[in-house]
Parts: C-alpha cells; sequence; structure tokens
C-alpha cells in the first residue's frame, strides 16, 4: 500500500471507530494519557536524581526517556491527540469525512488524554514517590513554561507536533519493531531536548505541580499555556506536516480535480 493511501486508511478508520463506538474510542483516549503520565513519571524521576550531579545531563535524560510515551501509546494502540492530528485530517483533505465530524472526534480524544494524564498524575503525586527528588526539578520546568511570550509558546507548541507526527509517520510505515522503537524514542527526545510544548504533557506537568503544594501558579498563565499548545499542536500536526505531505502523495489525478 502506498503512503497516501495508508494514511488516508488509518484516518479514515479511526473515525469509523469514533463514529461507531464513542466511548471506547475515549476509553483508549484515557489510557494513551495515563500511558504519558507513566513515562512522564519515568522521565521526572530520572530527570530529578541527574539534576543533582548535572543540570543538563538531567535534560537529556529527562528527553531520552520520554520517547517511551509514544512506543506505548503505539504498541498499545492507544489514541493519542497530537498525533491523531496527521492522520484525521488526511480525510478532510480527501473529501471522505466534515469538519464537525473532526472536531467532534477532536473534542473526544483531547478531553479523554487530559482525563487520562489528570487522573495518573494525581495518584503520581499523591503517592509521595520520590517526592523530594521530583518536586524541585517539576518546579523548575513549570516555572519556565510561564515565562514565555505567546508568540514563542505557539511557535515551540507548532514544532512540538510537526515532529511528534513526524513519529507518527515512522511508526507507520516501519514494520520492524525493534526500529520503529529506536527512531520514535529519538525523533521524540528532539521536542523534549529543545523544549517545545505538548498539550497533554503541559496538563499533567502542571497539575503535578498544583497538587505537589509548591510555587504558586497562574491560572491565567496556564490557560493561556494549554489553550495556545493545543492551537500550536493542530497547526503543527495537520498544517506543518499533513498539508505538504498530503499535497506530495496525493495522486496527480485527485490533485488536478482539486
Amino acid at each position: 500500500m502506498d503512503d497516501y493511501s495508508l494514511l488516508l486508511q488509518v484516518g479514515q478508520n479511526k473515525f469509523t471507530f469514533f463514529q461507531k463506538t464513542p466511548m471506547k474510542f475515549f476509553v483508549k483516549s484515557i489510557l494513551a494519557g495515563i500511558y504519558l503520565g507513566v513515562a512522564m513519571s519515568l522521565s521526572l524521576a530520572l530527570g530529578g536524581i541527574i539534576a543533582t550531579i548535572n543540570p543538563n545531563l538531567a535534560k537529556i535524560a529527562f528527553a531520552m526517556f520520554f520517547g517511551l510515551t509514544f512506543v506505548l501509546i503505539i504498541f498499545l494502540n492507544g489514541e493519542l491527540f497530537t498525533g491523531n492530528c496527521l492522520t484525521t485530517i488526511f480525510p478532510i483533505y480527501n473529501k471522505k469525512q466534515s469538519l464537525s465530524s473532526l472536531l467532534k472526534m477532536w473534542g473526544n480524544c483531547l478531553l479523554g488524554n487530559a482525563v487520562g494524564i489528570s487522573i495518573y498524575s494525581v495518584l503520581f503525586i499523591r503517592s509521595r514517590a520520590l517526592s523530594t527528588i521530583i518536586i524541585p526539578y517539576l518546579a523548575n520546568l513549570v516555572e519556565a513554561k510561564q515565562h514565555f511570550t505567546l508568540e514563542s509558546l505557539l511557535i515551540k507548541s507548532i514544532l512540538c507536533n510537526f515532529i511528534v507526527c513526524i513519529a507518527t509517520y515512522v511508526a507507520l510505515k516501519i514494520k520492524e519493531d525493534l526500529a520503529k522503537t529506536f527512531i520514535m524514542l529519538v525523533v521524540i527526545m528532539t521536542f523534549v531536548v529543545c523544549g517545545f510544548d505538548h498539550c497533554i504533557a503541559n496538563i499533567g506537568l502542571f497539575l503535578m505541580q498544583a497538587m505537589s503544594g509548591g510555587t504558586a501558579l497562574s491560572g491565567s498563565l496556564v490557560f493561556q499555556n494549554i489553550l495556545f499548545s493545543i492551537v500550536g499542536n493542530v497547526l503543527g500536526g495537520s498544517v506543518m506536516m499533513a498539508a505538504p505531505l498530503y499535497f506530495v502523495l496525493c495522486p496527480t489525478n485527485l490533485n488536478m480535480r482539486r
């Protein structure tokens, strides 16, 4: 199957699954949020431990293991909003689905991811596991996320999901599990090391910080961060990545008809 047909079929299958069983789609989205939380807790633990030795190395350690999120979601068949921005936009460009159907599915997925990461974040912080190591490191991460211009935040969110969708595309194309895992880990490591903004990860980080009892958060800044990171992630996945990919992969006769 060529890449155009592959991406279109994957996107169409997601629409069909959502339209037939929206609650199952929602639960898979919740699970994807939980998987992200699992990887985030590992990254925070390792980052916090290594930060006491070398802060720069800690950033690399945090990024290196954050890619576990996407490995878990791909292999366990979860539904992640950011990755779906690539595949589910293809049936829209192809005019097989309506924009209203897309927004309903995205809303379902985004809410499910937020519920999943929130459940895990609350339980993780309440467990007090490695709290003396993780909480100071977490506070530094969250503090940095509250001191960017909205333009910078939007651009970082666009770049974040452009990279996430590269990983999504890789996962669809490569069939050998070991190669797929390695490339996804390296690709995802790129956006984390650079400090780009992933809307679901940010929800988890802000909630963990709020639950930890550390430095108080500004509600307006948190809202702005989440809103702009969602918009940026959509633009990065569905426009910056998907639009040129669709144009290049779409058969010539279809392009001419449009």
